[in-house]
Parts: C-alpha cells; sequence; structure tokens
C-alpha cells in the first residue's frame, strides 16, 4: 500500500509543478528508476504515459484561456509525432547506463536553462515574432527526439526555444503542453512494447491519475503561486541531483 501511495505522491506533486510553471515532467522517470528500480523502458513507459495526460489537461486549460492557437501548435506536432517515434527507437536500443545518462544529462542542461532564463528575467523586452509551419515541424522533430530518448517530457526544453524564437511565454507554455502529446503517442508505443505493460497496470493507474488531478489543480491555481521562486526551486534541485548522478 504504502508503494502505491509514494508513487501516487510523487507523482501528483510532479503534476502540481507542471500545472503552475509548465516544467518539471523530466523528474518522472527519475521517479520511477531510483525509487522504485524500474527499467529504463518500464520507467520512461510509465512516463511517457502520464505526459500525455498532463498535456492534453494542460492543453486545454491553456485553449480555454486563448492562449493556445491550434494551427502552429498542430504544425509542431506533426513533426514531433515523427521524432518521438525516432527519439523512443533510439532509446530503446541504447544500454540502459547510457540511457540513464542521457536522462540525467538533459535534466542537467535543463535546470541550468530554466536557472539562466529565470535570472535574466525582466532585463528585456518579450519578443513578438512567429515562425513558419515547416520551421515548426523540423522544431517539433528535432526536440521530440532527444525528448522521446532521454524521458523528458517536452515542454521543459520546447518552452524556452519559443520563448527564443520570439514566442510570448504563455502562447509558448501552450504549445509546449499540446506538443508534449505528440511525443508522447509514439514513445507509449514503443516502450510500451518493449515491457511488460500488464504488470504495470496497478501502478500506472495510480501514477497517471494522481498526476492528472495534480496538472488539473495547479493548471487552476497557477495564479496564485510564486512562479519565479517554484521554477527556480526545480532548476536547482535538479541541477544539484543530475551532477550527484553523473559524477559522484
Amino acid at each position: 500500500m504504502l508503494y502505491y501511495a509514494a508513487a501516487a505522491l510523487g507523482s501528483l506533486v510532479i503534476g502540481l509543478c507542471i500545472g503552475w510553471c509548465g516544467i518539471a515532467g523530466f523528474l518522472l522517470p527519475i521517479l520511477f528508476m531510483q525509487f522504485y528500480g524500474l527499467s529504463v523502458s518500464e520507467s520512461l513507459f510509465l512516463s511517457f504515459v502520464c505526459f500525455a495526460v498532463s498535456g492534453a489537461i494542460g492543453a486545454m486549460n491553456y485553449r480555454r484561456r486563448g492562449e493556445l492557437e491550434m494551427k502552429p501548435a498542430l504544425a509542431m506536432g506533426i513533426g514531433s509525432l515523427m521524432g518521438g517515434l525516432v527519439g523512443a527507437g533510439l532509446g530503446g536500443l541504447l544500454p540502459a547506463d547510457t540511457a540513464k545518462t542521457i536522462l540525467y544529462a538533459v535534466v542537467l542542461i535543463s535546470g541550468l536553462s530554466i536557472l539562466r532564463r529565470e535570472l535574466s528575467a525582466g532585463r528585456g523586452r518579450e519578443a513578438s515574432g512567429r515562425l513558419p509551419r515547416w520551421a515548426l515541424a523540423l522544431l517539433g522533430f528535432a526536440t521530440a527526439v532527444i525528448c522521446a530518448a532521454s524521458g523528458a517530457g517536452g515542454p521543459v526544453l520546447v518552452m524556452p526555444l519559443l520563448v527564443v524564437l520570439g514566442y510570448p511565454v504563455k502562447l509558448a507554455v501552450g504549445m509546449a503542453l499540446m506538443d508534449s502529446v505528440f511525443i508522447a503517442l509514439p514513445a507509449v508505443a514503443v516502450y510500451g512494447g518493449r515491457c511488460d505493460a500488464a504488470s504495470l497496470a496497478a501502478l500506472l493507474a495510480v501514477s497517471a491519475a494522481s498526476h492528472a488531478v495534480g496538472v488539473f489543480v495547479g493548471s487552476m491555481t497557477a495564479r496564485h503561486v510564486p512562479q519565479a521562486l517554484l521554477k527556480r526551486g526545480v532548476a536547482v534541485f535538479s541541477i544539484c541531483f543530475a551532477l550527484y548522478k553523473l559524477f559522484l
């Protein structure tokens, strides 16, 4: 019972962070691998099911608030669908130690990018721009390959890139959440086919349900949470944990 309660709590907290600020999904594979001793394929299968759920809920809420434009998001999603398939295929071919090293490296880079962005926030004006749809599709493909191979959910890489390329922050978060669904779908199919998904049914149900609750509550209460403090906390934790796993 404690086993499932801990999984529910961890998935809930990570879901809250995603709902509040659009990041922290990359912590899910770490939760399943480090605290439950699951294989890489099992951990990524569970994580990407949760990412599909959180992406769908988050994108729906952003769409309702008018902070998600469907056409550019779908263009990026088409590229991500193909990239997710390629990335998951590559991830399954890598040795377990190599896959874990890639994951921790992505976590480290993500934490550094989040911290850098937060520390430099407010120093310049937010740009406003758009990419052609073919460029969005290429961006989706490239980021999806990295995310699907490593276990990063998607928004932690996609959202900062979109902001740098000229998209308003809220629109970038909404697009990144929707994009995570397109990354997750092929990844779930590939990683699920490489593990005994039936034996994970109970853990999957508990984790996905609690994750969905966390994302929903987080997205509904995001305006009341100090975003800068939360993001910096996630970034510092991610950097320290990744450095520990990579070098100690």
